[in-house]
């Protein structure tokens, strides 16, 4: 037996799924994606800037092992969307399944943005909108996500500054954001990010080069708010994935060998493949 073989039969068999290929292809551009979610400002971060930033952690791929990097899309792969009612929508490919990082992640975002948690909206692992990602596991989201979306906050604040710095006539420099607005230094002007955004159009790469708030200075991140859509889990409104039931979709079960080791020999899959045949036909 060689080497790789002995590895091989030593993988948890539930982890099969770190080595797959991603499950699709992300190719929005950037008049896909302003079709898709209207006017306003789109900031874009390469993926590759990323997971180039994200430290050994990435390098190594969320399972901890090496290679798993090298499966990742190239293009576009994160972003937040600024739009024309002033909510700032941020995109990441991570699951919220009760661990309250819709909370966490909007905190981290906001921090950065000078914002109320409020004004932050995710988008979590749509794969219709999001980029792909390895998987929601492990406690990682916080050490790895966190950071990426912090450093696209930052940037985009800084994006956002110059622009409202255009429309205000005055120099980026003297342009801050306070309550939610930009303001001047002089204080007799002001937008709000409703303001900014509105009629635009704008696609921006946000700069590679970056300085985050030390957690020291933190006033947001860190501190105790409200979880994110909390009445919504308390009431049972929320609906978690397996909640979900769309037209068509079929449920799969893992049905595991009655002894370590043991070979399946048969299986009675002709109830699956009937509902199948059925739902196929309607």
């Amino acid at each position: 037996m060689s080497d790789s073989q002995d590895q091989t039969d030593f993988i948890d068999v539930e982890r099969y799924e770190l080595y797959e290929q991603a499950g699709y292809r992300f190719q929005f551009n950037r008049r896909d994606f302003m079709r898709t979610f209207g006017a306003g400002i789109v900031l874009l971060v390469p993926l590759r800037r990323l997971i180039a930033h994200s430290g050994q952690g990435a390098r190594q791929g969320e399972s901890g092992r090496g290679g798993a990097n090298n499966r990742l899309p190239q293009d576009i792969g994160a972003w937040i969307h600024l739009d024309e009612d002033g909510r700032l929508n941020v995109f990441t490919g991570k699951v919220e399944v009760g661990q309250n990082i819709r909370t966490s992640l909007a905190q981290a975002v906001a921090e950065e943005l000078h914002v109320p948690v409020s004004l932050i909206h995710l988008t979590m692992a749509d794969t219709d909108s999001t980029p792909f990602d390895l998987g929601t596991f492990g406690s990682l989201t916080t050490p790895m996500m966190a950071p990426q979306l912090r450093r696209a906050a930052v940037a985009a604040r800084e994006v956002l500054i110059y622009l409202a710095a255009r429309q205000l006539n005055v120099e980026p420099g003297t342009v801050h954001i306070v309550e939610a607005r930009f303001v001047g230094d002089d204080k007799s002007k002001s937008l709000s990010f409703a303001d900014l955004a509105r009629g635009q159009a704008l696609v921006q790469v946000i700069p590679e080069k970056v300085v985050t708030t030390p957690a020291t200075d933190w006033t947001i991140a860190g501190t105790s708010v409200a979880k994110v859509d909390g009445r919504d889990f308390v009431t049972g409104k929320h609906q978690y994935t397996s909640d979900l039931k769309l037209p068509g979709m079929l449920v799969g079960k893992v049905v595991r060998p009655s002894a370590f080791n043991a070979k399946l020999i048969s299986a009675d899959t002709k109830s699956a493949v009937t509902t199948q045949s059925t739902r196929a036909n309607r």
